[in-house]
């Protein structure tokens, strides 16, 4: 778009985005309450509140907690690791498979037994 110029970047996580949407939602019903989001925005929304897993606060001390963890974990390895939220070694091989890190079977226990500390 002309005129717009992106200020940074950063990886959200589903619970992240959701509370996004639903203050953008809460924002657009008070600007035009019969269309208060596009149509995007509106399936984005339904898909987060579909598939998010945590509250948001949750989700970004939990990706925190991963990143601080391990020195090889970036904000986007740490994002999608809490919106899969996978249950065993299988399923972080999977996630991993095109990565450059591959955790090793004790890293990835570590991993799994914090993403335990916040399922429900």
């Amino acid at each position: 778009m002309i005129g717009r110029k992106k200020l940074e970047e950063r990886y959200l996580t589903i619970a992240e985005t959701k509370e996004l949407l639903e203050r953008r939602k809460a924002e657009g019903m008070e600007e035009n309450p019969e269309e208060p989001m596009f149509y995007e925005a509106r399936v984005s929304l339904e898909h987060a509140e579909r598939f998010a897993k945590l509250k948001p606060e949750q989700a970004v001390e939990l990706k925190g907690r991963l990143m601080e963890l391990f020195d090889w974990m970036d904000e986007r390895l740490a994002a999608k690791l809490v919106d899969l939220m996978p249950e065993d070694y299988f399923d972080i091989r999977v996630i991993f498979s095109k990565e450059d890190y591959m955790p090793t079977k004790e890293e990835a226990e570590e991993i799994i037994k914090l993403l335990d500390d916040y399922r429900e």
